[in-house]
């Protein structure tokens, strides 16, 4: 919007990242408690590779290769990265080569389940005898750390077949499956051709197998196979789990052709610059409201399907115009400020290829070959809930394409939220870390409050990225249905809905966020979109995050008591940066002050560690008062001082042997918990959204710590986005204003208008 058209436009405030500065923090943790002595978990382990041994010699030889791959759980205490016992993979030379959680006791009685970590572990009879020989002589001196390692381990065993064959239910006779198989580096070549050869013993016909593997990540293998094949395979030792795969091409309700439109499409004197990739099933090429603000481009080799280009059709038209049902009666409708790219990858060649995996090879071939489009949208995936235990192969090729490529995927949650628990959960691939999972909202009946439609699918997430859905756009339902674009009768809508037609909202938002302000990454969009959601509930597992109805100007947009400002920046592993919140001191506030802040991040993704699937974090700490510090002394009472108030008392303790806190005192703030949560902190999740009600008196310099980490070795750089809004409900000044006058470097974003994205066709 240029400042022409509204003088009291105040856009969001950007260049926070030249307020950041560097910091320094101590980090301290409490010696580890170990559940046994080291003799008793020396006689536990030596018991249980007796028996493992005993289970390897009796696997067949078509079953396993020269090396096996054993699960090694630890103690539930040891669940983080930290404790992962790399002294002893060391000292007996097993490779670990991935991890998943271990669920090791779950009380249906009580509702509780224990969880701990089971870490692969690839080795061969040789080692196993040396780590016995090693344990039971005593002969070979073993340092402490290793007898530590030792203390952790709960459970030395092969996976059982219940851990390998997972969400298939007692009525699933036959069908598209998924393999997952780990990793055998030059030898991966021959692991496969024995699980090929015993699929096709088992009756497996070889033209349905489908098979990827991805460098230092597992292989996936799709098969069309029966039951019995399932259970008979699942004793293949390198296989790691198998999960069945269904497939609805175009997800949608039962939906009917409504009345004329009653409105006009675009005159088309110009199309616009900013881009929206569709991945569907096609559109009408020659449909009015497309024919000048779309393109249907190359697609994959098979013929199109009527229901696919009447699905890709009206997702193109959510794209470019939202819900048709928005526009009066003869309104004649503006150029869009988003273009299409339609990209057909439904359906696939063979019908009787449910896997998708056509489709996949098609979007990981697209993908980087076009600089053009930054923002995908896909309203399509396999039916079914997310495993936490496992990962797909859709959603792991979207977020290495995310993060490989810095693009954003906007991916609708599916459509069995009516379905029992857990079967409503999310469908892959919107269990992504490095996009937008996005679900539908309608309206309640009688009294028209928002709330999740009924059939959108509910979170929680996945390790990394616990909140889903993490949006949630209108939807629809059979009392609201959605006025869509109808490509079989052109002067009529099509009255349907599905978060299939939710989630083009959200694309279509984010790229124009993309488009109007040239210096935001995908990463930053992601942040706006999920700081500008509103969810009562703040954020739970029905909303996620909330609701997105707002106009983009409505987004980019702040109030004289309201103010956003966006830090975008990186950092390595391990770093430091400290990032202050501009709260003015001379602004005479005297009522409470509002605070928010996101913070999204885009990690590589780790396909073998499935309990560690985001390789790369950021954690946040808050600090509100730059002058309050901790006073402490072993033995001795704590105190919370300010340095410059208290400056007396504190040089009498310094003088008695306390010591001041390296940083301020942190302060508490409101976060999401879910089970997932509560478990793993949220700490390694690639989004974090936060608030904090405060009264001014608390507040002097507030200011934000945030610290990269990274695991699996990784040491790439962490590229994150943080949004911050200072809110003063009550303030009768101009906040805007005063941040402006007291922090300089910070800038209103500029903002592109309708006249600059647009390009004339004449």
């Amino acid at each position: 919007m240029s400042k022409d058209k509204n003088e009291n436009y105040l856009p969001i405030l950007g260049n926070g990242e030249r307020l950041i500065d560097s910091v320094s923090k101590k980090f301290v943790g409490g010696p580890a408690t170990y559940p046994r002595t080291f003799e008793e978990a020396k006689t536990r382990v030596i018991n249980q590779l007796k028996t493992v041994q005993k289970q390897i010699e009796a696997i067949p030889e078509e079953n396993k290769m020269s090396e096996v791959i054993l699960a090694l759980r630890l103690n539930e205490k040891f669940l983080a990265k930290t404790y992962t016992p790399e002294t002893f993979f060391k000292k007996t030379g097993f490779e670990n080569i991935g991890s998943r959680r271990w669920i090791y006791d779950e009380n249906k009685n009580t509702g509780k389940t224990n969880y701990s970590k089971l870490h692969f572990i690839k080795t061969d009879q040789e080692n196993l005898l040396n780590l016995r020989d090693s344990l039971e002589t005593g002969l070979i001196s073993l340092t402490e750390s290793f007898k530590n390692d030792v203390r952790k381990i709960e459970e030395l065993s092969l996976l059982k077949t219940e851990e390998v064959i997972q969400g298939f239910g007692d009525e699933w006779t036959e069908g598209s499956v998924e393999f997952v198989l780990h990793p055998f580096e030059e030898n991966n070549d021959t692991m496969l051709e024995k699980f090929k050869k015993r699929l096709l013993y088992f009756g497996v016909q070889e033209e349905s197998l489908k098979i990827k593997s991805y460098d230092g990540g597992p292989t996936f293998v799709s098969a069309l196979v029966k039951r019995e094949v399932v259970d008979k395979i699942a004793d293949f030792n390198p296989l790691r789990t198998v999960h069945p795969l269904k497939l609805e091409f175009f997800p949608q309700f039962r939906g009917e052709d409504g009345s004329e439109q009653g409105i006009l499409p675009p005159i088309g004197k110009s199309i616009s610059q900013i881009k929206v990739g569709v991945f569907d099933g096609g559109i009408e090429s020659e449909h009015p409201f497309l024919k000048n603000f779309s393109k249907e481009n190359q697609s994959i080799g098979s013929i199109a399907l009527p229901e696919g280009i009447k699905h890709g059709t009206a997702v193109a038209g959510v794209v470019l115009y939202g819900d048709l049902n928005q526009y009066e009666k003869g309104e004649q409708l503006e150029d869009p400020v988003v273009f299409v790219e339609s990209f057909r990858v439904l359906p696939v060649k063979n019908p009787r290829d449910l896997d998708l995996y056509e489709a996949i090879d098609f979007i990981e071939n697209v993908v980087p070959s076009r600089h053009d489009i930054d923002v995908y949208n896909l309203s399509f995936g396999p039916v079914g809930p997310i495993l936490d235990d496992e990962i797909s192969r859709f959603t792991y090729a979207l977020d290495m394409l995310a993060w490989n490529y810095q693009k954003l995927f906007v991916v609708a949650v599916g459509n069995d939220g009516q379905r029992p628990e857990p079967f409503n959960r999310i469908q892959a691939p919107a269990d992504l870390v490095n996009g937008l999972g996005v679900g539908a909202y309608t309206y309640h009946s009688q009294n028209g409050s928002i709330e999740r439609a009924s059939y959108s699918c509910v979170g929680g997430g996945r390790e990394g990225c616990k909140v889903k859905p993490d949006l949630c756009a209108f939807g629809g339902d059979s009392k609201y249905p959605m006025h869509l674009l109808n490509a079989t009768n052109q002067n009529g809508v099509w009255l349907n809905a599905g978060t299939s037609f939710a989630a083009p909202i959200v694309s279509s938002k984010a790229a124009e966020i993309l488009g109007r302000c040239n210096q935001f990454t995908p990463i930053v969009a992601r942040a706006l979109l999920i700081h500008a959601a509103d969810n009562p509930n703040r954020v739970d597992n029905e909303l996620g995050y909330g609701i997105i109805n707002q106009k983009v100007e409505d987004i980019l947009n702040c109030d004289t008591n309201k103010v956003t400002i966006i830090y975008s920046n990186s950092m390595n592993p391990t770093g430091l940066a400290k990032l202050p919140i501009p709260l003015p001191l001379n602004a005479s506030i005297g009522t409470d002050v509002h605070l928010s802040w996101t913070i999204a991040t885009s990690s590589k993704a780790n396909a073998l560690h499935v309990e560690d699937y985001t390789e790369s974090a950021i954690e946040d700490t808050f600090y509100p008062h730059d002058k309050k510090y901790n006073f402490s002394k072993p033995g001795e009472k704590s105190y919370k001082l300010n340095i410059i108030d208290d400056a007396s008392l504190i040089d009498e303790l310094l003088n008695d042997g306390y010591s001041r806190s390296s940083l301020p005192v942190s302060g508490s703030a409101h976060q999401y918990q879910t089970e997932l949560a509560r478990r793993g902190e949220m700490k390694w999740d690639t989004v974090v959204k936060k608030w904090r009600n405060s009264r001014i008196s608390t507040l002097e310099n507030p200011f934000l710590v945030l610290h990269g980490m990274g695991r699996n070795g990784s040491t790439d750089r962490i590229d994150y986005a943080v949004i911050v809004t200072i809110s003063v409900p009550r303030y009768e000044g101009n906040l805007y204003e005063a941040i402006l006058n007291e922090y300089r470097v910070l800038e209103p974003i500029g903002i592109r208008n309708r006249n600059e994205i647009m390009i004339n066709i004449d």
